[in-house]
């Protein structure tokens, strides 16, 4: 068994009615398909970016939780075809458990204010480029080594040049 985030999203009119009921709908549907349990939590609602089944605010619900990963596609079928959910994301990554007991810990906001931790984004310089070393950015119409091109700046000035052309043109000899 892996172990999986899902994040359900509901209409946040329903949640606010009913939250228990369906709460329980969630924890029913991934125990049929035999999902243990291992945390979860509400968040409060939020507009959406756009309009989802009639929908203008939802309520997201965080999860973990280790199953089989034949179930996962049974666990989003069963999910698509409840009226009471409108979306579902499960993910498996390498870094879940330790995001989850960190939220366990309540070491993370919840809802996290920036979805990705402090460690994993790419550090920015005063102008807000990338680092140099992080990412190699290029600039446009500048010459830089390319390794994945084979050759050097000082080549490609030299081909413009006609230095590196042969005598009789296109490689005669």
């Amino acid at each position: 068994m892996k172990l999986y985030e899902g994040m359900f999203l509901m209409d946040s009119a329903l949640a606010g009615s009913g939250w228990p009921d369906l709460e329980k709908h969630i924890h029913d549907i991934l125990t049929r398909h035999k999902a243990e349990l291992l945390y979860s939590e509400k968040w409060p609602d939020r507009r959406l970016a756009y309009e989802i089944k009639g929908c203008k605010k939802g309520t997201y619900y965080l999860t973990y939780f280790k199953a089989p990963p034949t179930s996962i596609r049974e666990i989003t079928r069963d999910v698509q075809l409840s009226e009471r959910i409108l979306r579902v994301l499960i993910v498996q990554d390498k870094g879940l458990e330790t995001e989850m007991i960190r939220r366990k810990n309540r070491e993370i906001e919840i809802p996290p204010a920036d979805l990705s931790f402090p460690q994993d984004r790419p550090s920015f310089d005063t102008r807000g480029r990338f680092q140099r070393g992080e990412h190699e950015r290029f600039e446009p119409g500048g010459y830089h080594e390319r390794p994945d091109r084979g050759h050097s700046s000082e080549a490609r000035h030299a081909d413009r040049s006609g230095l590196g052309r042969t005598e009789g043109g296109l490689g005669s000899d």
